[in-house]
Formats: C-alpha cells, structure tokens, sequence
C-alpha cells in the first residue's frame, strides 16, 4: 500500500513521461538498506527519478538533517586530524590526518555548503556520503591515488542543484 505522505516524481527513461507514484513501505526500506549502493549510484550519475529506491534515497540524502549529520562528521574529522593518532585503532580506518589538514581550507567549504539554507542536489550529498564511508578512498586509505581536495571540490560543485544543467 502506498504511503500517503510521499509522492514520488519519476521519470520514464524510455519517453521521459513523468509519472507520479506512491512510496511503498517495501521501497522504503530497500532504499534504506540499500543506502551505499544507491549513493554510489547517484555519484555515477543516475537521475534521483529514475527509480522509487533512488528517489526515496535522494529525498533522505537532501533533508537538512543528513546534510546537519555530514557536517558534524566532517567537522569531527577536523578536529580529530589535530590531535595525535592513537597506538591502537580502536574503530574503523585511521584517518589520513596529514591529507585533511592539507584540506581543511576545502573540508571547511564543504561544512558550509551542507549548511546553507538552499536546496541542494542529491547527488552531491552523495558524493559527501561516499568520501566519509569509502574506506578505501582518500581519507582513510594511505594507498588512495584519489586526491582528496579534488574528491571535496567535486562533492561541493556536485551540490549545486543547477550543476548537471
């Protein structure tokens, strides 16, 4: 059965028809499980209309409270690439505090961007969701060839709504 609080605006690829649908509780939670996956996706530049799992995704991804999430994220990232890299890693990947101080100047642009109050597209929220989570990507990985000031650069550009126009 159909949600009846959101309506979601695909688009048909084949005659790009744009057809209105209700979400259903089981592409709701495809969307949620399947969270990565789609993000990836977004990044490599699928249309957040081209599914009901892309839309419901991007719907979440540009909700000032995500976009509230990343920034205190990044900022957490700041502050921990200043304070001395623990013997033993507890968690997760070390970060790469030599490449985010190099980068704070841009990590600090993005914080902002995230918490402008204008629209913002999904596929850049992506892109910012993908560099925090990516393991093996330049924050984390020392053996990352991706540069992560042009990762940042790309995640900043990418939010403007108009930027794929």
């Amino acid at each position: 059965m159909p949600s009846r609080g959101t309506i979601l605006i695909l688009v048909d690829p084949v005659d790009q028809c744009i057809t209105p649908q209700g979400a259903t509780r089981g592409e709701r939670l495809l969307a949620r499980l399947h969270g990565t996956r789609l993000d990836h996706a977004l990044v490599a530049g699928a249309s957040p209309e081209a599914s009901a799992e892309l839309a419901l995704r991007g719907q979440s991804l540009v909700r000032p409270r995500e976009r509230r999430a990343l920034a205190r994220s990044v900022l957490r990232l700041l502050a921990e690439s200043h304070r001395p890299a623990p013997r033993l890693f507890r968690s997760g990947s070390p970060i790469r505090r030599d490449r985010i101080r190099a980068a704070a100047a841009e990590l600090q642009s993005l914080v902002e961007h995230l918490l402008a109050p204008v629209p913002v597209s999904a596929r850049g929220v992506a892109h910012v969701t993908v560099l925090l989570s990516d393991g093996s990507g330049p924050l984390y990985h020392p053996g990352s060839s991706e540069d992560l000031r042009s990762h940042i650069l790309r995640a900043i550009n990418a939010l403007d709504p108009l930027h794929d126009w």
